[in-house]
């Protein structure tokens, strides 16, 4: 079991390691990453064989420790590592749905060469960067090539292109996780991504209330004010509820184990419409202040999750 301590705070447990990962995959997204979608990331190329090591590590402990990151990787590379662990579920060959996320316009360009029908395809899509795959030597592109040429770039793509950087990432992650026979023989890319990350299916307001600890409330504050709170948590929109969750946990998915599982803590924090929510991500704790009205607990709360979102940004 990992033990984490922060120097100079007295914090240690579920919390603190938790909140470790987040910080960890934070400062790694910034060195080691490039944004390639909407709070999605791949590969720099750069030259930091022990740093992407570390990263493919902190990935595996991760996963050994049941702590969820957040989506912040294409699917792309789950299938791409189990490749290298020799899994019997590992993708046969990577496509053009895996180069999809990473780079999308290059991947609408190979599509319109899939789609071109005309015999001089070669003059349209001659200019597209093919000697870069260094497997094409010697060849044309004609409607009877373009299969083996789309294939051959997305190989160079998502392969030798950052060969450099994804190679420590695996062995990295490989070197904590790689022994793991239910995570080879068990699992898909779907799966995997799930355990990291969380799965992807509707936030449960009214389950999650459940589970919810209130303190600092008195009995009729708790039913009162606090069933205003959660009516106008189960009335948001599904991108809301996800917004609130990244805000109070740092992620928007399901636990492994379902949303019975999460543990949010609804702590009382004064009074005063001026005041904003807060929340400390690593202890899924909600600072809550009691306002004059459901209108101002709304706006305020729609306002203090809309700051974080920029403050990530």
């Amino acid at each position: 079991q990992l033990s984490v301590a922060f120097k100079g705070e007295d914090g240690q447990g579920a919390g603190v390691r938790k909140e470790f990962f987040h910080v960890a995959v934070r400062a790694f997204l910034a060195i080691l990453f490039q944004e390639v979608g909407e709070r999605l990331y791949w590969f720099r190329e750069i030259d930091r064989p022990k740093a992407f090591f570390a990263c493919g590590a902190l990935l595996g402990h991760a996963l050994l420790h049941l702590v969820l990151i957040p989506r912040v990787f294409p699917r792309t590379i789950f299938d791409m590592l189990l490749v290298d662990l020799g899994s019997p579920h590992a993708i046969k060959r990577l496509g053009l749905a895996h180069l999809q996320p990473v780079a999308p316009e290059e991947t609408q360009s190979l599509r319109q060469v899939l789609s071109y029908q005309g015999d001089d395809i070669g003059e349209h899509f001659g200019e597209l960067g093919w000697e870069r795959t260094r497997r094409l030597a010697g060849k044309q592109l004609t409607q009877d090539t373009k299969q083996d040429f789309v294939a051959a770039y997305v190989e160079w793509r998502l392969g030798d292109r950052i060969e450099a950087q994804f190679r420590p990432f695996s062995e990295g992650f490989r070197a904590v996780v790689g022994d793991s026979d239910m995570l080879r023989q068990m699992m898909d890319a779907e799966h995997f991504e799930s355990i990291v990350c969380g799965g992807q299916i509707p936030v449960d307001i009214p389950v999650i209330q459940s589970r919810a600890a209130h303190e600092g409330w008195t009995v009729e504050e708790e039913t009162t004010y606090l069933e205003v709170f959660w009516e106008i948590l189960a009335g948001l929109g599904e991108d809301e509820k996800k917004s609130f969750l990244v805000f109070v946990t740092a992620s928007d998915r399901v636990p492994l184990r379902g949303w019975s599982t999460l543990r949010l803590v609804i702590q009382k924090n004064g009074s005063g419409d001026d005041r904003l929510p807060t929340a400390y991500t690593c202890f899924s704790l909600l600072l809550l202040p009691h306002y004059s009205s459901p209108e101002v607990l709304r706006k305020n709360l729609l306002l203090a999750m809309t700051n974080s979102e920029r403050s990530e940004e």
